[in-house]
């Protein structure tokens, strides 16, 4: 199913370009291009398959066995190179030969005679056409096969004979052979199609052998020998319609094909080249017909080459006169740029002067600038200071006037907390308790409620003027080390000693006064903290002086 549609989408685009008459040859080229680079992969593939060949029919020992390989080795050299497939061409020979089986020896001397036709070489291959026992051919494959090598033996000699009555008899021995062909072959067959476009072609019936053509296309398989074959002949015919784009289309898709398929013996490519020569596409022309020339070489049959030599001539003459053009068209251009050389060197003396002239009132200007940027960068260096004491002024007089207002109520409430002591202390004095004083004044319960209250307005004070105070300390801690009060609105021991900090009391002695701790013990908290740091402990303390300040 999938091979169906393949084929039809295949005849579907031969036709659309047909009827547009403007096939995508770039996008064809680029195929081709790319089937060029990948010759030698192909090469290679190929030849590890005829060295798996050549490892089985060393091994074989049984006649028919090494019959059937040397066959196979055969068709693997085919089109690849002449001169191996002529050498196992002749093994066949010999192995059919020796079995006694003139049926075989028969079908190796077609088989052999159509090799030698193919590389031009028409005395060998008449001698090897004399040789077959044409009644030891009793299936019609054989019969076609023979008819087929004199079809296409004769054919060739007609196409390039100079004698005008041997030119006849030739193409009619060709004909006549063809006619053999045709009726004995299926008329739904690949070559009995190819031979009907053979035909009508030979007649001048261009438009009926492009119609058949159409229906050998769906019968072939893309990227095969006989695709090749079929695109090449379909070329022609377009070539005769006067198609020459659509003749171009089917040339390039004959070489695809053939370079895809290993085929060195090959027309398309260099046929290509020489259409592309003569439309002035001279690096795409040079570059087919050398690819071409290779393939003639591994092939290395002297018709090949005698073929693609009037190709390569008229390239390398194409290439001469593009080369003379171009030389001329350099003498023209180098000419006017010598004239806008001098052009271009009095106006270089006079720009030069005009350089000096600039480059004197440059240097004062340049000197001027310098003094104006240095005076700008001091001016930007008092600017920064004074931004920077600005902010911290802000941020100490914010500080201050909170701090301020909440001792001035806490005095206060102080002045108040006293003179109620006092008059408790008086009453108990007149009513003779004394061991109620000696109770309270033994107590220092006192003491604990205020400095818990003294704290308690400390971290609420602070924590209103640096609301995210914790959240960024912590940020300063590794992620393990983070310290979480009990309560959102206090601090702890460790949050409070780093607040006083922040708030510039950096004194261990004035925290610990502060806090009612000793030194040793406040200087013992700031070392354990620092160590804890996510950063450099050295400039801990900077960092957290810096929390809260708003540039």
């Amino acid at each position: 199913m999938i091979r169906f549609i393949f084929l039809l989408a295949v005849l579907g685009l031969g036709r659309i370009a047909s009827a547009a008459e403007k096939p995508d040859l770039d996008s064809l080229y680029h195929q081709l291009d790319k089937a060029i680079e990948q010759l030698d992969d192909r090469l290679a593939e190929r030849q590890e398959q005829i060295n798996s060949l050549k490892a089985q029919y060393a091994k074989a020992h049984e006649p028919m066995r090494r019959y059937l390989l040397a066959e196979d080795l055969y068709e693997a050299y085919r089109k690849l190179m002449n001169d191996s497939a002529l050498v196992y061409g002749k093994q066949c020979i010999k192995l059919a030969d020796n079995m006694g089986r003139p049926d075989l020896k028969a079908e190796s001397y077609i088989r052999l005679a159509h090799q030698y036709g193919e590389s031009g070489a028409y005395g060998e291959a008449q001698k090897y056409f004399q040789l077959v026992d044409v009644k030891q051919l009793s299936t019609d494959a054989a019969k076609i096969a023979y008819y087929e090598g004199l079809n296409h033996l004769y054919g060739e000699i007609a196409t390039y004979t100079n004698d005008t009555e041997y030119k006849y008899q030739t193409y009619k021995l060709s004909d006549a052979y063809r006619d053999s062909i045709m009726n004995i072959a299926d008329t739904t067959s690949i070559l009995w199609l190819s031979k009907k476009v053979s035909l009508l072609y030979t007649h001048d019936q261009f438009e009926e052998a492009k119609r058949y053509s159409d229906i050998w296309m769906t019968k072939v398989e893309p990227i095969t020998p006989d695709y090749a074959y079929m695109a090449y002949i379909r070329s022609e015919i377009y070539g005769k319609l006067g198609h020459q784009d659509m003749e171009r289309y089917w040339l390039a898709s004959s070489a695809i094909s053939d370079l895809r398929c290993s085929i060195m013996d090959q027309a398309s490519l260099w046929m290509l080249a020489g259409r592309l020569s003569a439309e002035g596409d001279m690096e795409r022309a040079y570059r087919y017909v050398e690819c071409s020339w290779r393939c003639a070489t591994m092939f290395n049959a002297h018709l090949r080459s005698w073929q693609i030599s009037p190709v390569l001539t008229v390239i390398n003459d194409n290439y001469k006169s593009q080369l003379r053009n171009t030389n001329h068209m350099l003498s023209i251009m180098v000419g006017a740029v010598s004239i806008l050389a001098l052009f271009l060197f009095g106006s270089y003396i006079y720009v030069m002067r005009k350089r000096r002239q600039l480059a004197a009132a440059r240097n004062e200007l340049k000197e001027a600038n310098n003094e104006l940027v240095s005076l700008n960068e001091q001016l930007s260096d008092k600017n920064q200071k004074l931004q920077t004491t600005n902010i911290l002024l802000s941020d100490a007089n914010r500080v201050k006037d909170e701090y301020i207002g909440k001792f001035l109520s806490i005095c206060s409430d102080y002045i108040d907390k006293l003179d109620n002591y006092r008059i408790k202390v008086h009453r108990k004095l007149k009513a003779n308790q004394h061991a109620d004083l000696l109770r309270m004044t033994g107590s220092e319960q006192l003491k604990e409620d205020e400095l818990k209250e003294l704290f308690d307005n400390f971290d609420a004070v602070f924590l209103r003027l640096f609301p995210t105070f914790v959240d960024d300390f912590n940020s300063l801690l590794r992620p393990e080390e983070h310290i979480i009060p009990s309560s959102k609105s206090r601090l702890n021991t460790d949050l409070r000693i780093f607040a006083l900090i922040r708030l510039g009391i950096d004194e261990s002695s004035k925290i610990a006064e502060f806090l009612h701790y000793s030194p040793n013990s406040i200087y013992a908290y700031r070392a354990r903290i620092k160590n804890k740091a996510a950063g450099n402990r050295d400039d801990f303390e900077q960092r957290v002086k810096e929390i809260g300040i708003q540039g």
